[in-house]
């Protein structure tokens, strides 16, 4: 987790809290797509620049909600010093994969440049209707790349991730 960042789960519902101090670190989201639902992003509190599909928009709670359609490259970034809170949902709205994403992101140790870096994100991205964008933004690339690494080579080479599902087992 990000210093100064924390996530809250809420019924279909994410809240990113961003502190804001000297110290802390902004939140960046790098540039990705997904292909099977939408999200709707509502700045409560402070500011938050949104690109979707190339076009910035600076979010504030006088801006109302920012709609991010599926299949749309998009991105996220706080300012440094700002206090931010935001909420993310989905439509449809019972897309459960969004909160496994997280809770497996939040997971993995270290940095994702250590303790194994892209193969345990590819898998997280994989199962988690997640696609990067690269520097020539091809699809079909984006979604092969996630399915070898994240859906074969990963549980091939033995990982894991740690929340398959959100239902409590006994």
């Amino acid at each position: 987790m990000l210093i100064g960042t924390s996530l809250t789960f809420e019924p279909q519902l994410r809240i990113v809290r961003v502190r804001g101090g000297a110290d802390d670190e902004i939140l960046r989201v790098p540039t990705h797509w997904h292909e099977n639902h939408d999200e709707i992003v509502t700045v409560l509190e402070g500011k938050l620049k949104v690109t979707i599909g190339g076009k910035v928009k600076l979010c504030t709670p006088e801006s109302g909600d920012a709609f991010i359609p599926r299949g749309v490259p998009h991105s996220m970034e706080s300012f440094k010093g700002l206090s931010c809170v935001v909420t993310e949902r989905t439509n449809p709205a019972n897309f459960d994969k969004k909160e496994l994403f997280f809770r497996n992101m939040f997971a993995l140790p270290g940095s994702l440049s250590q303790e194994g870096g892209l193969l345990p994100v590819m898998q997280i991205f994989y199962h988690g209707d997640i696609y990067p964008v690269f520097r020539v933004h091809l699809r079909w690339l984006e979604k092969a790349v996630v399915k070898v690494l994240g859906g074969y080579l990963a549980p091939l080479l033995g990982y894991r991730m740690k929340y398959k599902s959100l239902k409590k087992t006994s």
